[in-house]
């Protein structure tokens, strides 16, 4: 039984079209880097479209997108070890780029997070990612890692105390579920 080229191509769509921006967002977690978090992404889709088309249709296709992702990501980054390649990121350019004042006074939530998540150890900061990027249960996140259901609560429960220290560091209260308070002196 062959399945018609057109329905796998509107499946296809489907899928790219559900996954791609928090399969974006999970690599650039690995590389730093929006383009090539972008190209790895493009990649692994490119990869299924050429040979592993009947993935498409399977309900594990989120769980291979997220594995393929992470492996495509650390075999970049093992490439970009080895030949030395040098990138401008934002832990070199965030201090350079705003001055110490206005940094002080109009903080940036979403670049205060990404600092908070780089904090993170590898492992936890995959759980985390995978848990609040990609909605992923722990049941999920431990098939997906191959871990147990008990190793994710672990390393999210880590991962939300190292990011609650990081923000009480910088002066940012949690009042509430999903509420922020900054104090500014």
């Amino acid at each position: 039984m062959t399945i018609p080229e057109e329905h796998l191509y509107r499946q296809f769509q489907t899928v790219f079209n559900a996954y791609y921006n928090s399969l974006c967002n999970y690599a650039f977690t690995f590389v730093k880097n929006e383009d090539t978090s972008e190209d790895i992404v493009q990649e692994v889709f490119m990869k299924i479209w050429e040979g592993r088309r009947e993935l498409l249709l399977e309900d594990a296709v989120r769980y291979y997108l997220f594995t393929a992702v992470r492996n495509n990501s650390i075999t970049w980054l093992r490439q970009k070890k080895n030949t030395g390649m040098v990138e401008w990121n934002e832990e070199n350019s965030l201090h350079e780029a705003v001055p110490e004042k206005e940094r002080g006074s109009d903080r940036d939530y979403e670049l205060l997070l990404q600092e908070g998540i780089g904090l993170l150890p590898p492992k936890c900061r995959e759980a985390f990612l995978l848990s609040r990027l990609s909605n992923m249960t722990y049941k999920q996140i431990a098939a997906s890692l191959g871990i147990s259901v008990k190793t994710v609560e672990n390393q999210l429960g880590k991962a939300l105390k190292i990011l609650r220290a990081f923000l009480k560091e910088k002066g940012i209260y949690l009042v509430g579920p999903g509420f922020l308070v900054g104090f500014f002196l």
